[in-house]
């Protein structure tokens, strides 16, 4: 039996859809950002019932009877006279759906598939074609229309949630109705790969990466993609190039053609790795430094999402800053006892932005350099402050006139070290430029990386006093780690031109 979801990891690829009805475990298991879109999905269904109140919802049902009986529980609900069913059941094919909510209109039943993102995207449109291609088969129904909702990110939140302005309908008959004869072909083609006991031959390529992430990519992908030398780890060549280059046989910097046009990094990137030292252009890191002014605060922000907003002035999926680390270097001679640390987590209770903004105003300096790494995020989260605060916001502004980014040495050409793998995150060049340093190092961390920051905070809402305290800990101890690295980092930098 085949269901929407094992539809679209179908059509993504036939191999996914074989290995995992086959019950091979996952090589690439989901990350915290994968669970985060799970539980906003489920939020926001909820949230797109009160569009159409009072419907009658079809519980899920495990056991080998699962299946029949959620669809038996549907038919009775429409032969009750039903207006409006939520998770509707049907199943005709071989093919299983679930249909987020019905509503039945003087012409006809109306579908509406829910979407926790703020933008239609072309597999919702697939979803929409694989749901109406069911239905169309279901005698009992006369279908009318068929919409896709998703968020309307231009909704902003002022007292009770308003319903109608916090989605955005897509209608789709006119598209779902021309794409039945290519849903047909799609299944038959899902169907055959499935049915085989044959493992499929799917070539790499960019559908392993989209729409999403495959959970088999490391089972398919050559292992020496991860090597230093391999043609994947290219600096910012897109993966089709990529792929045209490792199907041609030049899979390693060694075998590369010279007549392949390279950028000066991606080439900076290759006699990095042969000659085993780094690439250091004294020049471009001098003109860095010379841009910065003491005192030197390291800065950077966490922040969380919500997909149905709960604070007044908040959209959905609005990145809200809810924590900060700043380590402030009074002077081109401060070493790391002399720095001075603020460090800043909101009341789990209340909107997090107005304390935010006042504490970063209070504690950082007047006057110096504001070092972020990749400073548009934190120069971003300023502005929507500012928004936010327009009694404060002339002084938030004025905070990024002074930003100057740190990636930008090692981003222009200034350092290239052939163990940052073509990446220049922080994660990538810290253990590079400070090893074997315990204290600088991520994976000592519980939390170690911003989604599983932004996770742990929002958990603490539904967390004891103990618990709360003791996530505040580990959050604390992450965003410490982000901007002392940037003052390793920036010393390392100086070290290079002295």
């Amino acid at each position: 039996m085949l269901s929407k979801s094992k539809f679209i990891k179908g059509q993504q690829c036939h191999k996914a859809l074989w290995l995992n009805i086959n019950g091979i475990d996952p090589t690439n298991r989901p990350d915290e950002s994968s669970k985060e879109r799970l539980s906003a999905g489920n939020e926001v269904g909820e949230e797109a019932k009160k569009l159409f109140p009072g419907g009658i919802e079809i519980p899920f049902i495990k056991g080998s009877s699962g299946f029949k009986d959620m669809c038996d529980l549907t038919m009775d609900a429409i032969i009750s006279g039903s207006q409006t069913i939520y998770e509707a059941s049907f199943m005709k094919e071989g093919v299983f759906i679930r249909v987020d909510i019905m509503h039945l209109s003087p012409e006809g039943w109306n579908i509406y598939e829910v979407k926790s993102s703020s933008n239609l995207r072309s597999y919702h449109k697939e979803d929409a074609s694989l749901q109406w291609y069911v239905l169309d088969k279901v005698i009992e129904l006369e279908l009318n229309d068929i919409y896709v909702i998703t968020l309307n990110n231009k909704y902003s939140k002022k007292g009770d949630i308003d319903i109608k302005e916090l989605f955005s309908l897509h209608h789709l008959s006119s598209f779902v109705l021309s794409n039945q004869a290519n849903i047909k072909d799609g299944l038959d083609k899902i169907q055959h790969a499935t049915n085989s006991n044959i493992e499929p031959k799917i070539d790499i390529g960019s559908h392993c990466n989209k729409p999403h992430e495959c959970e088999y990519l490391d089972r398919c992908w050559p292992r020496s993609a991860k090597d230093l030398n391999s043609v994947f780890r290219l600096y910012r060549m897109n993966t089709d190039k990529k792929l045209s280059l490792y199907n041609q046989g030049m899979d390693t910097f060694e075998k590369l053609d010279t007549s392949i046009k390279l950028s000066s990094l991606q080439l900076n990137q290759i006699k990095a790795y042969e000659i085993s030292e780094p690439i250091i252009n004294k020049t471009k890191i001098n003109s860095f430094i010379e841009a910065v002014d003491y005192p030197i605060s390291y800065f950077d922000f966490e922040t969380f999402t919500d997909a149905v907003p709960i604070y007044d002035g908040q959209k959905a999926h609005m990145q809200i800053p809810f924590q900060y680390s700043l380590h402030i270097q009074d002077s081109i001679d401060s070493k790391h006892k002399e720095l001075i640390h603020y460090e800043f987590i909101a009341d789990i209770n209340e909107d997090p932005r107005r304390a935010i903004a006042e504490s970063l105003l209070k504690n950082l300096p007047k006057s110096g350099t504001i070092m972020a790494y990749n400073q548009s995020f934190e120069m971003s989260r300023i502005k929507d402050l500012a928004d936010h605060c327009p009694d404060i916001a002339s002084d938030l502004l004025k905070l990024n006139d002074r930003f100057i980014d740190l990636i930008i040495p090692f981003r222009g050409g200034g350092y290239y070290h052939h163990d940052f793998g073509g990446g220049f995150s922080i994660k990538k060049v810290l253990p590079v430029l400070c090893p074997e340093d315990q204290k600088l190092d991520y994976k000592n961390l519980e939390i170690s990386n911003g989604g599983m920051a932004s996770a742990a905070y929002k958990e603490m809402r539904n967390q004891t006093k103990e618990e709360v305290s003791l996530k505040r800990k580990k959050l604390f101890d992450y965003c410490w780690l982000d901007t002392y690295a940037m003052y390793a980092i920036y010393t390392k930098l100086q070290d290079c031109i002295k």
